[in-house]
């Protein structure tokens, strides 16, 4: 295997490169590993009916004035609160289901934005210019409004009409003043061609983008032939990655596993060892499990996108001692449990591979990551 290229100017030896960042790796995680982003899906149900649906929510209608029995209460979701706070959760994203269709909604990210930074990802149906200006009142301070391609195939995926209402709604929380306004597409076989004309649009808007990728889970769990192949994904990963220097990487955001194998400036950042290893300053690649978790809409916790996999309630038990003391977290955290092409890849401490595309493909959480495109000539140590 070639010296691993840092800079235009600097290489260092492969084994180098993979002591210094497992170091720092484990000393990232020793030290600076926290509940730090949450996912809380608030129910389990929508007033749409997405193809794509991760978490398979609850059919209702379109009707702004249903009404749904929410599994958790507020008070529920403020004892929820509470907890996360004080194990030291600094940003929440509000989801569901469409949290939208929450009554108390309003009331709920006032409580929370007294504690952490409140997001929502929302499908933008039901967002008229006055619950905007609501929410953005209550605390909101970012928001991400799904659209999953242009026209067409958004609609084909979510329904008639969605698309419109989504944009619009992009500009209702826009004009309100909420602080980062973003769209976020899931990326399929389907929907593929649309990903730079949407990019180009968002831009346009003057709204930011990201994009996470189509996986067989939920309502879609028979649907493999819509997951991206290695070529798509590749060719996705270097387009956006092109988009970040044209337009900044606040603006656009993307999971950006593999792609590290090409990015100078991060392989020089992890591979200097002088560097700290915190949160913003290390890159670990998929922090699920490091950084970040997700609460069901039963008020357990997950990893990832995976809701089949929890490990405690947090009506009961502390968000601290299950962060510490899961198995499902000490198994992430641990990338010696990496299989396969991940198990012995250089870049294992600052990419890790995506555990949820490993369990939904191959039923292993720590599987090699079946999506992987990176030649393994360039990245397997032998």
């Amino acid at each position: 295997m070639k010296n691993i290229l840092l800079t235009d100017e600097i290489s260092i030896l492969p084994k180098k490169f993979l002591d210094i960042t497992k170091e720092k790796y484990y000393f990232a995680v020793n030290s600076h590993s926290s509940p730090m982003l949450a996912w809380f899906s608030l129910n389990d149900a929508c007033n749409l009916n997405c193809k794509y649906c991760f978490a398979d929510s609850k059919f209702l209608n379109k009707d702004p004035n249903s009404h749904i029995s929410d599994f958790l209460s507020t008070e529920d979701v403020k004892t929820i609160i509470d907890n996360i706070a004080n194990a030291g959760t600094k940003m929440i994203m509000f989801a569901g289901g469409e949290p939208t269709l929450r009554k108390d909604l309003p009331d709920l990210i006032s409580y929370t934005s007294r504690f952490m930074d409140v997001s929502m990802n929302t499908n933008g149906y039901l967002v008229t210019a006055p619950m905007a200006r609501e929410l953005a009142l209550a605390g909101l301070s970012q928001v991400k409004i799904s659209v999953d391609g242009l026209q067409k195939n958004h609609d084909w995926n979510r329904g008639e009409g969605s698309f419109e209402k989504a944009i619009a709604s992009a500009m209702f929380f826009k004009e309100a003043g909420v602080e980062k306004v973003m769209l976020i597409m899931t990326l399929s076989s389907q929907n593929y061609s649309d990903l730079m004309p949407l990019l180009e649009k968002t831009m346009a808007m003057g709204i930011d983008f990201t994009m996470v990728e189509f996986l067989p889970i939920g309502r879609a769990s028979s649907e493999k032939s819509w997951c991206l192949n290695k070529e798509q994904l590749k060719n996705a990963q270097r387009s956006l990655f092109e988009a970040q220097s044209k337009y900044g990487w606040m603006r656009v955001a993307f999971e950006n596993r593999y792609i590290v194998s090409e990015d100078l400036l991060c392989k020089s950042i992890s591979a200097d060892k002088f560097r700290p290893c915190g949160f913003y300053d290390f890159c670990v690649g998929c922090i699920s499990g490091i950084y970040s978790y997700i609460i069901t809409p039963k008020g357990t916790v997950a990893a990832g996108d995976i809701l089949t996999l929890e490990c405690g309630d947090l009506r009961k038990e502390d968000l601290s001692k299950i962060w510490k003391e899961a198995d499902l977290f000490k198994m992430l955290k641990d990338r010696e449990n990496l299989e396969g092409k991940c198990g012995s890849c250089i870049y294992k401490y600052v990419c890790g591979g995506c555990r949820r595309r490993a369990y939904a493909l191959t039923g292993r959480l720590m599987a090699g990551d079946p999506g992987c495109w990176v030649d393994p000539r360039e990245c397997v140590v032998d």
